[in-house]
């Protein structure tokens, strides 16, 4: 599968009347025991990107978490569908995803390769068993872009909307060198499935550039025949999700105006910085062609 990488920059807000910024973070660490999945620190992501928004305009009252086990399939789609109907013209909304992320047997015929790419809320299990879990609470790309569609029609052309996804679609679930992995080599089916040959892939959101619709931009952790591998804080015992981590290093540092070109540029030397053994390189999409944005840290 072959993607074309387009560089980017999310906009912290400017403030404008009326404009409401909003946030919803998912961040799983213990996933139970029977699912399959292995323990990562998404839980950690959550608490800096909440720290990071409040610093930038983002009261309490509008930043949304799910952790553990608040993060099922129902409480994702339930706070999304909120989040569309609160919405309005001009609202700024950042939605974070720290968990993992697994391929599965595409089930409408739309997938190139035969296979959906999804997120994997806390109550999703690794296994296809039929009869007792079939990928029902699996968070498949199709049903993230129609939710992120119905926000983006609420907030508008003068709305914008950043999706971080610290999560992949192509790992093998192990541990490797000490690190955490976020995902699975395993793809979701019924086991006499014919599984197509794949190097992975990201998820495919499929974003629409229509006048209605508000700028969209989404950051992935890495290409689609990587690794996302989490990184572990020099002398402690805290890990983070590589881009998490790397986009919120970048925030930090960041003033004034930075170019699409240049906001890449950081990402990707913070992230080499923070996984040096690692050629990680994050995937960036938008529909905002603008060349340049301000931070307003």
């Amino acid at each position: 599968m072959e993607y074309k990488v387009i560089l980017l920059i999310f906009l912290f807000p400017v403030f404008l009347f009326g404009q409401t910024n909003r946030a919803l973070i998912v961040g799983i660490s213990d996933y139970p025991t029977e699912s399959g999945w292995r323990k990562i620190h998404g839980a950690n992501d959550s608490r800096l990107i909440t720290f990071l928004l409040q610093r930038n305009g983002y009261g309490n009252i509008n930043i949304r978490t799910l952790i553990n086990e608040q993060a099922t399939k129902a409480a994702i789609v339930r706070a999304l569908q909120e989040m569309a109907n609160q919405c309005g013209p001009g609202d700024h909304v950042y939605i974070h995803f720290s968990c993992h992320g697994q391929q599965m047997i595409d089930d409408n015929g739309d997938e190139p390769d035969g296979l959906d790419e999804a997120l994997i809320p806390f109550d999703a299990r690794m296994r296809f068993r039929k009869g007792e879990y079939e990928g029902e609470n699996h968070l498949r790309d199709d049903e993230l872009e129609i939710l992120l569609e119905k926000i983006r029609r609420k907030t508008g052309e003068n709305g914008n909307i950043l999706v971080l996804l610290d999560a992949c679609h192509s790992a093998t679930g192990t541990r490797e060198d000490e690190e955490y992995i976020r995902g699975t080599a395993y793809i979701f089916g019924p086991e006499n499935a014919e599984i197509p040959e794949t190097d992975g892939s990201r998820l495919n959101l499929r974003l629409k550039k229509e006048k209605e619709l508000s700028p969209i931009t989404v950051l992935s952790a890495c290409l689609e025949n990587q690794k996302n591998s989490e990184y572990k804080m020099s002398g402690t015992q805290s890990y983070y999700g590589s881009l998490t981590y790397a986009f919120y290093k970048i925030a930090e540092k960041a003033t004034g105006k930075v170019s699409c070109q240049q906001l890449a540029e950081r990402i990707k030397k913070e992230m080499k910085m923070l996984l040096p053994k690692r050629n990680q390189i994050p995937f960036f999409e938008s529909t905002d062609e603008k060349g340049i944005f301000k931070l307003s840290l």
